[in-house]
């Protein structure tokens, strides 16, 4: 049987590289995002159950789910104060809600059959406070505190979690192309390197040196 991940956030960016090599990896990845894409195959809000549901469905239909990158996200910049509810509300449920909501459903899935890998994907900012980055600060570090009680609720069901804070990349996560920032192919293959080795890895920092 063929193995499938489901990749989120997958339109653009780190995650659609992901969904790339995992691709070339051979695997079946079901991409979610809310824009089409070559690798979108569930068009949705990634916050929602339903598109979880959705996801999870198509996995089991083109194999046996063992992946799940959780790489949607959002990133809403400005000094604490400037924030309006409808930007509070975007960026913690981009970041941190549709992470919390696949790992809900995937979890128990990967629980039942003994075996998966769940990565996270956070962000330095999961790692130290950012002025201009309060409430995406807040998101990511959310997720990562999910991450950690995930990862310990999952000790001794055969589950790996697993969680990546990359530093800045040139994606179109940022409108402007940033001296310095890692290019999302390589941040994609150390990612699938840790996923796919025989000895478990909880924890990335990807970053220049």
């Amino acid at each position: 049987m063929t193995d499938t991940a489901i990749v989120t956030g997958a339109s653009s960016g780190l995650g659609l590289e992901i969904a790339r090599q995992l691709t070339a990896r051979g695997m079946e990845v079901i991409g979610v995002a809310r824009r089409e894409s070559p690798f979108t195959t569930v068009r949705g809000d990634a916050a929602c159950v339903e598109t979880a549901q959705l996801a999870i469905g198509a996995a089991k239909v083109r194999g046996a789910l063992r992946l799940l990158v959780n790489c949607a996200g959002v990133g809403i910049y400005g000094p604490a104060g400037s924030y309006d509810e409808q930007a509070i509300r975007r960026v913690i449920e981009a970041n941190l809600v549709t992470t919390i909501v696949f790992c809900n459903a995937v979890f128990p899935v990967m629980r039942a059959e003994g075996k998966g890998t769940i990565v996270n994907v956070l962000s330095t900012a999961a790692l130290v406070g950012k002025p201009n980055e309060t409430v995406y600060c807040a998101a990511k570090w959310g997720a990562r505190g999910y991450s950690e009680a995930l990862r310990a609720e999952a000790k001794g069901t055969g589950v790996r979690v697993l969680s990546a804070a990359p530093g800045g990349m040139r994606t179109p996560f940022w409108p402007d192309d940033r001296a310095g920032f890692m290019d999302p192919s390589e941040v994609a293959a150390i990612i699938l390197d840790a996923v796919f080795r025989p000895l478990a890895v909880t924890d990335l920092v990807i970053q220049r040196t």
